[in-house]
């Protein structure tokens, strides 16, 4: 049973990178026709600038992901990662879809002003990271000096003495 599972994730991995790798490479062999014989957007600078990151990512997800095979029998070695696992691989995809969307965008739009539309990705880290941990930690701050506010000063001396007494 367990091998199975192996072969199911090995086969999911394929099949998720394969996909990854047409529509990147689709999307970018696009972009470059778009510039090299309709002169849109202008530049190629602001596209292999910011297609960069997604590249490393790319490149990263392959390394990790895809199934390695034995060279003698041809026997499955290793499923690699799941590369269907919620969170940062999750977040590494979205990277890269939202890469392919801004270029994307550019052909069609034929400007290069789209790549403003990647400041999407930090802007949302730090929403996430605001509404999952600075926030919670905070209103437990704010809930905890609220509770000691409420309570006299003679009240707050007597629970200290009273903890120091029980130790």
């Amino acid at each position: 049973m367990a091998n199975a599972s192996v072969k199911k994730r090995a086969a999911a991995n394929s099949e998720a990178l394969k996909s990854l790798h047409t529509y990147a490479g689709a999307i970018n062999l696009l972009y470059f026709l778009s510039y090299f014989l309709l002169r849109r957007p202008a530049s190629l600078k602001p596209f292999v600038i910011m297609s960069i990151p997604a590249w490393i990512i790319e490149y990263q997800l392959e390394r990790i992901g895809r199934p390695k095979y034995s060279p003698t029998n041809g026997s499955l070695v290793s499923a690699g990662d799941d590369l269907h696992q919620a969170g940062l691989t999750e977040w590494l995809f979205d990277i890269v879809y939202v890469t392919l969307g801004c270029d994307l965008f550019a052909v069609i739009i034929g400007r290069s002003w789209v790549w403003f539309l990647y400041l999407v990705i930090p802007v949302y880290g730090v929403y996430k990271a605001y509404t999952s941990f600075i926030g919670p930690m905070l209103k437990q701050k704010t809930a905890a000096n609220a509770a000691n506010d409420d309570e006299p000063p003679a009240a707050r001396t007597r629970s200290r003495k009273a903890k120091v007494v029980r130790s």
